[in-house]
């Protein structure tokens, strides 16, 4: 099982009387903790591109010796290499570093009730192989599934030519309530999961560090380091498809509340609405503004003696594709279907806003092929709702996504865990040369 750093202040290792970091209540005196966070800045830096030793302690302002030390490790470890001689000013080249995309990967998982998507990428998010796997109906328990998951895994990086020993973590993405802290899955509602762990038996299987969490924040630290809310503070992103959700970050860090519950905007109840959602509960967000409901929308027009292109019969089977087609083709009931599910999904957007005060909204999801229609309806009932005109304000973007896209979004976990402050790390991704994968654990 991956070694985990808590999340508490760091305990005095110096004895009484040192100054302390107010802001976080760390004490000076901790040495390893400023190690690790002078490592961290070294990291960040070669993260942006090729930097000599100089260029590193010019960015960092940390001394020649400090960065010669850090370097000399994270060379050891595998992390970073001299890649050759930058240009002289006047005396000897100096030589550049830069990290090891050659030695060092990422594995991304999205889970999802009847596939698994899986994504191996480099150290900057780089997507070099991808795969969709198959999930048997039937394949339900946990053990089951997380066994589908292993083996797919393996799969991946071997067909991806990239051996377990060089993978620096596994990131999983699945929809649902999951303590990120734990890597626990307190709720699925695609496989009726309560309180099954996720990320210690894969860990164990596999020999590599494992990071679980919500599908929309893997998507929402994707945007956050490599995307669209990049170098932004406070932003959301809404991801709507057969669900409903939302991934938050505030003040630059990613909000999931206490139990990793924040975002769950799809079970927001809307008045007026008594529509039964999958929750068990009535009028949510979700009931009125998913692709579901989108098809619910068109069932019951079609019932009504409305004409339409599509199917009256089947309708569970109609893609959101298919019924932007139909609307761009002049079906009024589609389309009409398409702006009322928008709507209510404004609806959930503008509470955000007035909750919030974002600088960004991100629509994503796989409901975003719904096109302008659906999208259009959201953004001015978000606009309309919003207190006080704080919409006018927030920019709105929309990055649609696919399977692989949520596979990546899964291995940014892993790689803003490897690039994120020591003070917010929750799991320790130990050197890639000391490491080596455990021996495989049979079925359970």
């Amino acid at each position: 099982m991956p070694a985990r750093r808590s999340r508490q202040p760091a305990t005095d290792r110096e004895g009484p009387g040192e100054d302390q970091l107010s802001r976080h209540g760390i004490r000076r005196g901790d040495r390893q903790l400023m190690v690790d966070m002078n490592r961290n800045l070294v990291l960040n830096v070669l993260r942006t591109g090729a930097a000599s030793r100089a260029d590193v302690v010019r960015t960092t302002g940390l001394s020649p010796a400090t960065v010669s030390l850090i370097v000399s490790e994270l060379i050891e470890s595998g992390l970073v290499n001299e890649v050759g001689e930058g240009k002289s000013s006047g005396g000897r080249p100096p030589l550049v570093l830069r990290l090891d995309d050659e030695r060092n990967y990422a594995v991304g998982v999205k889970l999802m009730r009847h596939v698994i998507s899986l994504a191996v990428t480099d150290l900057r998010a780089e997507v070099l192989y991808s795969e969709l796997v198959d999930l048997a109906p039937t394949k339900v328990s946990p053990a089951s599934v997380l066994e589908a998951l292993c083996a797919g895994v393996e799969g991946a990086t071997t067909r991806a030519g990239v051996g377990l020993d060089q993978v620096v973590g596994i990131g999983i993405g699945l929809a649902g309530l999951v303590d990120a802290d734990t890597g626990l899955c307190r709720y699925s509602p695609s496989f009726g999961w309560r309180d099954v762990p996720v990320a210690a038996p894969i860990a164990e299987r596999l020999g590599r560090p494992v990071l679980v969490d919500n599908d929309v924040n893997t998507l929402t630290v994707a945007e956050q380091w490599f995307g669209r809310g990049h170098g932004v503070d406070d932003f959301i992103v809404v991801t709507v498809g057969e669900g409903v959700g939302a991934g938050i970050v505030v003040e630059g860090r990613l909000y999931r509340g206490a139990h990793g519950a924040a975002g769950e905007i799809g079970h927001l109840r809307l008045d007026g609405e008594d529509v039964a959602c999958r929750c068990g509960s009535r009028g949510c967000l979700e009931a009125v503004s998913s692709d579901g409901a989108v098809r619910r929308y068109l069932a019951e027009a079609v019932e009504r003696g409305e004409q339409s292109a599509l199917p009256g019969q089947g309708m569970s089977t109609v893609t959101i594709a298919a019924v932007r087609d139909a609307a761009e083709g002049g079906d009024s009931v589609a389309a009409a279907a398409l702006v009322r599910a928008g709507r209510m999904l404004g609806l959930g957007i503008a509470s955000l806003v007035n909750l919030l005060n974002p600088r960004l909204v991100i629509l994503s999801g796989e409901g975003a092929q719904a096109g302008p229609l659906r999208l259009d309806a959201a953004l001015a009932a978000a606009r309309e709702r919003a207190f006080a005109g704080l919409a006018e304000d927030v920019e709105f973007v929309v990055d649609s996504t696919d399977d692989e896209a949520w596979a990546r979004g899964a291995a940014c976990i892993v790689l803003g865990e490897l690039f994120s402050s020591p003070i917010h790390r929750s799991v320790e991704l130990a050197p890639i040369a000391r490491r080596e994968p455990r021996a495989m654990a049979g079925k359970g």
